[in-house]
């Protein structure tokens, strides 16, 4: 029964994270100028509007999914490559924004059973995406916020590559090495969480 509370609690904690990581995708775009993610109905919280149903059901299934990418165009930008930055890091930093409120909740609200769970959920959950989408490699956004860094030969080259990004990205995952490094980055984060941000509001 706990087994399956907490395979149900999933669902919605997993929605929750995947959406605001998506709108803050748009809602970055849309601030600088890119109307493309208003247009295509993006600028929202609703998970309708940012799910894609196999993803949803692959990380289930494998623990590795995807959500419907946010459509922008770097174009509108002023500085392309500013914008491009901006707007891949607003979904993981959206995703750390998240944890912190979720580690804060944790702290009042953790030993009532069902939301206790629900908030611990929430919380690694936020704590995946955070990490798991700044590794650069393509499509995650820290490919795109490594190209936005690059000079623009560098930026060139490593585009060029951006077709073997899905390939290389699930061989780290099925041989396990994608762990060597997203279990500590993970660890980190909630260190800094949990001992520098919130240790001023007293909580920890």
């Amino acid at each position: 029964m706990n087994a399956l509370l907490s395979y149900l609690i999933r669902i919605p904690a997993l929605i929750i994270a995947m959406s605001f990581h998506e709108f803050s995708h748009g809602y970055v775009a849309d601030k600088l100028g890119d109307p493309t993610p208003r247009q295509s109905g993006r600028l929202t919280l609703n998970p309708l509007a940012h799910i894609d149903p196999l993803g949803l059901i692959m990380l289930f299934i494998i623990y590795f999914g995807w959500a419907k990418p946010v459509p922008i165009n770097p174009y509108y930008f002023k500085d392309r490559k500013k914008g491009v930055l901006y707007v891949a890091l607003a979904g993981p930093l959206s995703n750390v924004f998240l944890a912190i409120i979720t580690r804060i909740l944790l702290f009042y609200f953790g030993n009532i059973p069902v939301l206790g769970l629900f908030l611990t959920i929430l919380y690694q959950y936020n704590l995946v995406f955070a990490v798991f989408n700044i590794i650069p490699i393509p499509p995650l956004d820290g490919s795109k916020v490594l190209w936005s860094i690059l000079p623009q030969k560098e930026a060139y080259i490593y585009s060029q590559y951006e077709q073997y990004g899905q390939i290389a990205l699930l061989l780290l995952l099925f041989t396990g090495i994608i762990n060597l490094f997203m279990t500590p980055l993970m660890m980190g984060l909630d260190k800094l969480i949990s001992k520098i941000i919130l240790f001023p509001f007293g909580v920890g």
